[in-house]
This record gives C-alpha cells, sequence and structure tokens, in this order.
C-alpha cells in the first residue's frame, strides 16, 4: 500500500510539475510586446492591387494596430478574417516570431484587366473571372472600353486577358482593348491607329498570332500608314481595309 501510494504521489507530482512548466513557458510569449509588423506577400509577380500600405490603411480603419501590445492582447484570427474580407486577398495567415514581431502572410489576388464600361462602370478582372471593384493602387493593365458588362468580362474576357498577360509581345503592344454592341473585340495596338478586329473572344492565341506575322512580314513591306483595319476573325485569314 506504502508504495502504491508513494507511486501515485510522485506520478501527481510529475503531472504538477508539466502543467506548471508548459504554463510558465506559455506566459512570458503573451505578455511579449510586439515590436512590429512584418507584410510578407506570396506569389507577388503580377499585378497586385494591395500593398503593405493599404494594408495598414484597413487595419487602422478598425482601429487594430499590433505595435506596442502584447502577444496576449492580439487577436491574430481576428486579422485573418478582416483581410480575408478584402476583394484584393485571396487568403491570409497571421502568426509572431519568437522575438515579438507579428508576421501578415498574404496571398493577394492578380488582375488581368481593367474596365471602364460605356455605362460608367469602372471594375478589375481577376484571374479566376473575380470582379473587383477599382482601388486606389495604379495598375499596369490592358484598358477595356465599350459596351461591356461584368457578366461579360467575367466570362468572355479571361482567355483574352490570360494572353496578354503571357505573351511578351501582345503584352506591350495591345493598350487598349474595345467591345462593341455586338460583343465583338477591337484591339487599338500602341504602334499604329489601327484597329485590330478579332470577332468574338475565343481562339485568341491563333489571331493575334497571324496579327503579328503579318505586322512583322507583311507591313514592312506595305507600310504601316496603308491600312485602317486589320481583321483577324475569320479562321486562317488576315484582311484588311485601306484609310
Amino acid at each position: 500500500m506504502i508504495k502504491t501510494l508513494l507511486k501515485t504521489l510522485l506520478l501527481l507530482a510529475a503531472i504538477s510539475y508539466l502543467v506548471f512548466a508548459i504554463v510558465k513557458v506559455s506566459r512570458p510569449a503573451d505578455e511579449l510586446v510586439c515590436t512590429g509588423v512584418e507584410y510578407i506577400f506570396t506569389d507577388s509577380v503580377g499585378n497586385m492591387l494591395v500593398d503593405p500600405s493599404s494594408v495598414e490603411l484597413l487595419l487602422g480603419k478598425h482601429k487594430i494596430a499590433p505595435k506596442g501590445k502584447t502577444l496576449g492582447e492580439i487577436d491574430i484570427r481576428d486579422i485573418e478574417r478582416l483581410l480575408s474580407e478584402s476583394p484584393y486577398i485571396d487568403t491570409v495567415t497571421c502568426y509572431h516570431t519568437a522575438s515579438g514581431k507579428l508576421c501578415i502572410r498574404i496571398q493577394p489576388k492578380h488582375a488581368l484587366l481593367h474596365v471602364y464600361a460605356q455605362n460608367g462602370d469602372e471594375f478589375y478582372v481577376g484571374e479566376a473571372g473575380d470582379i473587383m471593384p477599382a482601388g486606389d493602387l495604379s495598375s499596369d493593365l490592358p484598358i477595356v472600353t465599350g459596351d461591356v458588362s461584368r457578366k461579360y468580362a467575367s466570362t468572355r474576357l479571361i482567355q483574352l486577358g490570360t494572353f496578354l498577360r503571357d505573351d511578351p509581345y501582345w503584352s506591350r503592344q495591345a493598350q487598349q482593348i474595345h467591345i462593341t454592341p455586338k460583343g465583338e473585340v477591337e484591339i487599338i495596338p500602341g504602334i499604329s491607329d489601327q484597329r485590330i478586329l478579332l470577332g468574338e473572344p475565343k481562339n485568341i492565341a491563333d489571331k493575334l498570332e497571324r496579327v503579328r506575322l503579318f505586322y512583322e512580314k507583311g507591313m514592312p513591306k506595305t507600310g504601316w500608314n496603308k491600312y485602317n483595319t486589320v481583321n483577324a476573325a475569320y479562321k486562317g485569314q488576315i484582311i484588311c481595309t485601306k484609310k
């Protein structure tokens, strides 16, 4: 009986010490003062519509200022929830370092096109077809004008926007895209005042590759000022209209 009692007391003492040690180790972390905030943007290549300044401004509007507070006072889940509601942020994760710095890791959304519709609506079109409000940050995006609704932009223009983003030649040349009342695409290139007619926004790579070859091989012979429009809407053809 005495041996059993001693074993029980020793076990309880060991458990008590373990609990004490855990509390003692965790308590200083909660009492550690936040020395600053570090913003880490993953996959930052491309047109981001959010940066550290805009994140700080958003936190400030909600009276969230982590620096100077103890880590126990900072609700990182609340910060994650708030930032995740931004239309420009895909995912966000918050954590703190042993030195007391709060790290906010952000996966931003990337825009493909900047739309100025003729009805006055202005918005960005994201890679997944998501519509984002026009923000304060400037962006180097192709401009889309004309008769373009949000539904049309999010469903019909993703192929075009993705191609222009990824193609080195056309990412420089396609400065403006115009959508006609029929839903057809016209591109106004930066190298001339011509209009490139693409018809419906499909088979974009094939159409613009034909135009590129025509520009590189045909235009030097005929002259850049000869034609008013270059039509690549029809398969395997380039049809030009003279000025």
